[in-house]
């Protein structure tokens, strides 16, 4: 393979690896034990209580992962296109979107959310110093999509600002009535 094929296609591992981080990601933040965290947290473990913090602020949290899920999944499939273009010519696009499909569904979305789910409460403590810094630099982003979402939901009548209270009164509830 020559060298104008071979750095993109490195480049493109190295992109699915970090999809792979971004999804296993969401799924051990939201999949941890919120009763075990909080007690390894009042026990003293600092990464218990980072993991907390970032699952308090999860709108930011869930939108500085589909942020940079978003931007590795599209530079892939964009760079696979190219290269496989170069390669098969036009037929490089379908290729391209096949291969991809495949290999994002399976390396960087099941497995690693398979294995995320399996390992939530370890994997979030081992990831939260990254993921604390992902939301920082991802913040002005995440702040202007969450703005135009909220802009898009009001013009269709859906406030989602009065939403938070009475839903956790519910699910608190339920929660009692249960036990």
């Amino acid at each position: 393979m020559e060298i104008s094929l071979l750095v993109p296609v490195i480049f493109i591992l190295i992109l699915l690896m970090l999809s792979a981080f971004f999804s296993g990601s969401e799924t051990a933040l939201t999949a941890a034990s919120r009763v075990r965290l909080n007690t390894k947290e009042k026990e003293g473990d600092e990464r218990a209580a980072m993991v907390n913090k970032i699952r308090d602020q999860k709108d930011r949290m869930i939108g500085a992962l589909l942020l940079g899920n978003n931007l590795v999944n599209i530079l892939a499939s964009a760079l696979a296109t190219s290269v496989l273009i170069k390669v098969f010519g036009e037929a490089g696009v379908f290729y391209a979107t096949l291969v991809m499909t495949l290999l994002v569904l399976i390396f960087a979305e099941v497995l690693p959310k398979t294995y995320a789910f399996h390992h939530a409460d370890s994997m979030s403590m081992r990831i939260a110093p990254v993921i604390r810094l992902v939301i920082k630099i991802f913040a002005p982003v995440t702040e202007m999509v969450t703005w135009v979402v909220r802009m898009v939901l009001k013009i269709f009548g859906v406030d989602i600002s009065k939403v938070g209270a009475g839903s956790h009164l519910e699910l608190l509830r339920g929660v009692i009535e249960m036990h």
